[in-house]
């Protein structure tokens, strides 16, 4: 597979050539009338991101066109936490193929529409915290001068801490002054009425779309039944609302009202919108993920929740640790936040030669690898185990009690890694009894056979 080059957005518009700018192609995660998305790794740190490519060879117009708008609106655009990450563009050569990419971070969780058990979003908080970040988002292209055009859910990605982004910016366009007569662009079922007569596409024909989304994400199925040409009479013409779901609380009706009406100067803006009860409480949150500004120095949002995931883990663990020794240690009970504490590490003391001390406080860091297996997702992994023994000791129990924390803390460490050792033992033995198990059953249908 050959290397590409990526142009940079940190510092340049020319296509670079130095090799941490070598990237490689994965698999096709997506495909639509736009083209291919892939996911790709960094060959300088092996970071993950998106590529979205059209062949230049082979393309329809419309599908450079398309990809190309898409550039040029994220260039234009301020980076926001709500709108899917640009991180570049470029052209590579993969063989005899010539493609045209954009890259963008990779969300693993995928789009609102597949991400969930029948696509639809049973929990209002996690629907009025999706909304927020739609707001915030169209807010925000609002007010950089475009519309976005195609809000949908399958354009709205899943990020973490049940935020999303909104991505796919193909249709959009800077805004204009009024015309005679517009070209709509977008999904039909999400389109505005004003949008589908071509009288006018502006901000108020997204916010349509958004009450549309919102339906979709409650329900699971687009706002409009798709009854081709019909349907497309019914949003335009009539004076018929989508269907609002009835489950849905009053005060999200009363927030669809506000995004449904038919004539678009009657419809909330975005900042409107986000003053509405129904997303008062969630909009004030302030987002903590991190905003890269090229492929280069992104970091795969996936990779710090693993992190999280694993500090909380060992915290539980230290805490678990502490209570049995605690009561093991003495009958008074030790005071693990007083500062009277001080910390030795049995490694460092014999390597420096220095006398180890066990009146304070006994720190023992043990870490291992737990796994053994070479291609499990953790490696190197570390567990850290504290012990400590308070200055207060009960009267009567002298020195003895000190030495107990420090013995208890080896003979379980050594517990825990011959538990880890038995585990894989017993892992493999198993592996192998299916084998032979698999293999002879192969035998005695091959001898059936004859």
């Amino acid at each position: 597979m050959e290397k590409q080059s990526i142009r940079n957005t940190c510092s340049s518009s020319l296509m670079l050539s130095s090799p941490s700018s070598f990237w490689v192609r994965g698999a096709c995660i997506g495909r639509g009338c736009f083209g291919a998305v892939s996911t790709a790794i960094s060959k300088t740190n092996g970071e993950v991101f998106a590529v979205k490519s059209v062949d230049l060879a082979t393309s329809l117009p419309t599908q450079s066109e398309s990809l190309e708008n898409e550039i040029s609106v994220f260039r234009s655009l301020k980076p926001h936490p709500y709108i899917v990450k640009f991180l570049g563009d470029g052209v590579s050569k993969e063989g005899t193929t010539t493609f045209r990419n954009l890259y963008l971070e990779y969300l693993p969780n995928g789009d609102v529409a597949s991400h969930r058990a029948g696509g639809k979003i049973e929990d209002e908080t996690l629907l009025q915290r999706y909304t927020a970040c739609l707001v915030s988002a169209l807010r925000h292209v609002h007010s950089q001068g475009f519309v976005h055009c195609d809000v949908k859910a399958r354009n709205i990605l899943v990020s973490q801490s049940s935020m999303v982004k909104l991505a796919d910016f193909g249709s959009a366009f800077r805004i204009h002054t009024p015309r005679a007569l517009i070209t709509p662009r977008g999904s039909p079922l999400w389109m505005a009425p004003e949008v589908i007569r071509r009288e006018y596409q502006g901000p108020e024909s997204d916010v349509w779309s958004l009450g549309c989304t919102i339906i979709e994400m409650f329900t699971g199925k687009p706002a409009w039944e798709d009854h081709g040409i019909d349907s497309l009479s019914r949003i335009s013409f009539s004076d018929e609302l989508p269907v609002f779901p009835s489950k849905l609380s009053e005060i999200g009706r009363d927030f669809l009202e506000k995004c449904l009406k038919r004539d678009p100067n009657q419809r909330w803006s975005c900042d409107q919108l986000l003053q509405h009860p129904f997303l008062s409480q969630c909009h004030n949150s302030s987002p903590t993920e991190s905003s890269p500004r090229c492929v280069l120095d992104w970091v795969n949002s996936g990779f710090d929740l693993e992190e999280e995931e694993e500090e909380v883990g060992r915290s539980e663990f230290e805490d678990a640790a502490k209570a049995i020794i605690c009561n093991l240690a003495t009958t008074g009970g030790v005071i693990w936040e007083s500062d009277g504490w001080v910390e030795v590490r049995c490694h460092a003391s014999e390597e420096e030669g220095t006398t180890m001390e066990y009146s304070g406080s006994t720190r023992v860091e043990s870490e291992y690898n737990t796994s053994s297996d070479p291609n499990d997702d953790v490696a190197g992994d570390s567990a850290i185990i504290d012990v400590s023994m308070s200055q207060n000791l009960p009267p009567g129990n002298g020195g003895s009690a000190a030495a107990l924390p420090y013995e208890f803390v080896v003979v379980l460490h050594l517990l825990m890694e011959i538990m880890v050792y038995t585990t894989c033992i017993f892992r493999e033995i198993v592996l192998t009894m299916y084998l032979l198990y698999q293999y002879n059953q192969s035998n005695k249908l091959e001898t059936l056979s004859f």
